[in-house]
């Protein structure tokens, strides 16, 4: 080979390289364009175009050249007929025929056709045969129609020992219980063995059902509660490691309903704080996985979130105070303490955050009085504001103003009496906490300045109203009426002249705007409220002065214009 040929050879092995590299850079960056949800990226890759041919020798094109780069989430139209016919068909008709079932066992006992043994061995029959033929579809790769029949396999099962136990009283309640167990494990190894999340649902549904399904003159509430404990347990970490979605919410719902109707049906049962304990394991238990694994994360975050709320109830209603205060305490250093570890998992720790500030905001309410209760939803409200703020964590900011907004509306019902007393505290904290609020906003979110000010502005001035009017009627209320109203017009010009200065001291148009708009509001109640109540002198002074201030601000308007 001469050296042109050489040449040539290196050109045309450079081309192909400089096309795959052009192909690698489109395929990186069409994933970066897409955004992010949970982890993954979710919005498909727009097809890159077709590679243009290049060969200005003459020689046969690469095939890289020739190659189109494929679609991988390009959207394929729907099968309806695998949908209906293969999906949702089985799955209709297998209800109706364990139906059937019943009815004809129904039927057989009232007509006497079969007595109660050959009723059982005949259900106990057409379940081997349904799992039988269930277990052969599976291995022939017919899963929706295999995993259809297994299900319907386990429920007869449970059905037919529900009734040898329960209508024919065949067999005692612990034989029947260790025979449910059974067709539950049963459930579970078939579960694991083909991946089925569908016949999970049906095993974990039973196995909830089971202990209301055998009757016992002694029933036991630690049988009970550890039972039903224990299979949450199971289904649970089973819905984790195979990633099961509907078993998971599944599994958490059903603990919560079984505990529920237990109690509904006997509230007054001894032993009723297992109840509770249970609810308790499984918080905790819900709160470990959310921790350590990445499976569906936005479920796992509301199950937990769900799970406070659910707990605090259970534990409200069944423990003593001085429990219910040592569980709060426990919760919120627990949070604390895992808000710390996991502080560089910002998806997680945001949660956790929650979960402590929901602790808190419960123990307030349990352990202090309504007299204090407002400042300290206030303190805690424009805490987590800040902290929400700081960690640019959306949920946070919603349920730290929620907080707020509580303790803002229970300084709002409790009007101050006495002007040295706790309810102008409680105002103090309020205007503090606001202003910080608005300060909070215009320090991390330049985006939203001018209508933090502006709406921030007229809600402060609203406040500072209130607390002045509330205040200068607490002063003066050994005075007779005309006298306070004076006393207050005199306050709420004094108001109106502090904002005016304000804004001229800060060039802050929009204070200068509410001191007037102060003003105005001060004639407007001399004309309409004070004129028939006071004396001439008093209405003299009144309008004097409201006339100057209005005079002066006007002046010291034309003046900076």
């Amino acid at each position: 080979m001469d050296q042109e040929s050489k040449i040539d050879a290196l050109e045309e092995k450079l081309k192909v390289l400089e096309q795959e590299l052009s192909l690698l850079q489109a395929k990186v960056k069409n994933i970066e364009e897409r955004p992010v949800e949970d982890g993954f990226r979710k919005v498909p890759i727009k097809p890159a175009a077709q590679i243009s041919q290049s060969d200005k020798s003459g020689r046969q094109e690469s095939f890289i050249n020739r190659k189109t780069i494929p679609d991988p989430f390009k959207t394929e139209p729907r099968d309806w007929e695998k949908i209906l016919l293969q999906t949702w068909l089985p799955r209709i008709f297998i209800f109706v025929f364990i139906v059937g079932v019943v009815w004809g066992f129904k039927a057989a006992s009232d007509y006497g056709w079969l007595n109660d043994w050959v009723k059982i061995s005949l259900g106990y029959l057409t379940s081997a045969v349904l799992l039988f033929i269930g277990y052969k579809q599976m291995n022939h790769k017919r899963e929706v129609l295999g995993q259809v029949l297994l299900g319907g396999g386990i429920a007869v099962l449970i059905l037919a020992t529900f009734a040898m136990h329960s209508l024919y009283g065949m067999i005692g309640p612990i034989s029947a219980f260790i025979l449910q167990v059974i067709w539950i494990i049963g459930g579970v190894w078939l579960t694991t063995r083909f991946s089925s999340q569908a016949l999970a649902i049906i095993s974990v549904v039973g196995g909830f059902l089971v202990p209301f399904l055998i009757e016992s003159t002694n029933p036991s509430i630690y049988i009970f509660v550890g039972y039903e404990t224990v299979l949450f347990l199971v289904f649970l970490f089973l819905a984790i490691r195979l990633r099961f979605l509907y078993l998971y919410v599944a599994s958490f719902l059903l603990l919560n309903g079984a505990l529920l109707f237990y109690y509904a049906f006997s509230p007054e049962v001894e032993g009723s704080y297992l109840l509770t304990t249970a609810i308790i394991i499984q918080h905790a238990v819900l709160l470990y996985f959310f921790l350590t694994t990445e499976h569906f994360m936005k479920v796992q975050a509301g199950t937990v979130f769900s799970s406070v709320f659910i707990t605090y109830t259970w534990v409200y209603g069944i423990f003593q105070d001085l429990s219910i205060t040592l569980y709060l305490l426990f919760g919120i250093s627990t949070y604390a303490v895992l808000s710390f570890l996991w502080k560089q998992q910002k998806h997680k720790v945001d949660q956790l955050a929650i979960n402590g500030l929901l602790f808190m905001f419960f123990f307030f309410f349990h352990f202090f009085s309504d007299e204090y209760l407002g400042a300290l939803l206030l303190l805690q409200g424009i805490g987590a504001y800040y902290a929400a703020f700081r960690y640019n964590s959306l949920a946070s900011k919603v349920l730290s103003l929620f907080i707020f907004l509580i303790g803002t509306m229970m300084v709002l019902v409790d009007p101050i009496m006495e002007p040295l007393s706790f309810e102008t505290v409680q105002w103090l904290i309020l205007l503090v906490t606001f202003g910080l609020g608005i300060w909070i906003v215009w320090q991390f979110n330049q985006d939203v300045r001018k209508r933090t000010l502006t709406i921030g502005g007229l809600l402060f001035t609203f406040f500072t109203l209130v607390f002045v009017t509330q205040l200068t009627m607490a002063v003066t209320s050994d005075l007779a009426y005309e006298n306070q109203t004076l006393w207050l017009s005199f306050a709420w010009m004094t108001q109106a002249v502090v904002f005016i200065g304000l804004g001229i001291w800060k060039r802050f148009n929009l204070a200068k705007y509410i001191g007037v708009g102060l003003l105005v509001l001060t004639l407007v109640k001399l004309i309409l409220l004070d004129l028939p109540f006071i004396s001439i002198q008093f209405k003299a002074i009144l309008f004097i002065a409201l006339g100057l201030i209005g005079l002066i601000a006007s002046r010291v308007f034309y003046k900076k214009k």
